[in-house]
């Protein structure tokens, strides 16, 4: 069997397939090795975190920017927050979950392809590259999938940057706040580049959905 790593017309084949809803051979070897990364980082993040909190966060009783410890209105504040954040991420969850707005990397269309590959049919979908007609049928896919897990992911984003805020709120520590503030900043220049890429992709579809087109 050709291994679809090696061979385009083997990859763009398997994408076929799972434009067509159909798993294809590649399918476990990649959700492996996506599950891993993930795993990866969540373990590189926590352990960042701790390093965080034992060696760059003041200790209790010695000098920082801050007034003890929050305010009964800080922690009724963080409470809402955490709430609205809890509701918005969990039920947009189970939302674009029911909906099939969420999709995971292994079962994405473009899944199968190389990064190079991605990249071209990012910039293709974009405009900036001549579109292949060969592999039309499957760019098509690719940008219908993108804008349904566009769809899907802005709740989870909308959520974490409430999280964000209560931490925010709750924090007497300068540097706490100042990372949260970075990190709600990340969240909203992530949503504007994700609503960009949501109105190429429904450009792309509405010009090439046609057949005829």
């Amino acid at each position: 069997m050709i291994d679809p790593k090696n061979d385009s017309t083997s990859r763009w084949a398997a994408a076929a397939q799972l434009a067509e809803g159909v798993t294809d051979d590649g399918y476990q070897k990649r959700r492996t090795r996506i599950i891993l990364q993930v795993s990866a980082l969540i373990v590189g993040s926590w352990i960042v975190g701790v390093v965080i909190a034992l060696g760059l966060i003041p200790k209790t009783g010695s000098h920082y920017s801050g007034s003890g410890g929050p305010t009964d209105q800080q922690l009724i504040a963080q409470i809402v927050f955490v709430a609205l954040g809890c509701v918005v991420g969990i039920g947009g969850f189970i939302w674009a979950k029911r909906t099939g707005h969420y999709i995971t990397r292994w079962r994405a269309v473009a899944s199968p392809l190389t990064r190079r590959e991605k990249k071209s049919v990012r910039r293709q979908i974009s405009g900036k590259e001549p579109v292949e007609r060969d592999h039309l049928p499957v760019i098509v896919a690719i940008a219908n999938q993108n804008r349904r897990a566009t769809l899907g992911i802005a709740p989870l984003y909308f959520g974490m940057t409430l999280f964000a805020i209560a931490t925010a709120i709750a924090s007497n520590f300068f540097f706490i706040k100042l990372l949260e503030l970075v990190a709600s900043l990340l969240f909203v220049i992530a949503a504007v580049q994700l609503t960009v890429l949501y109105r190429r992709a429904g450009r792309f579809t509405d010009q090439y959905s046609d057949p005829a087109s």
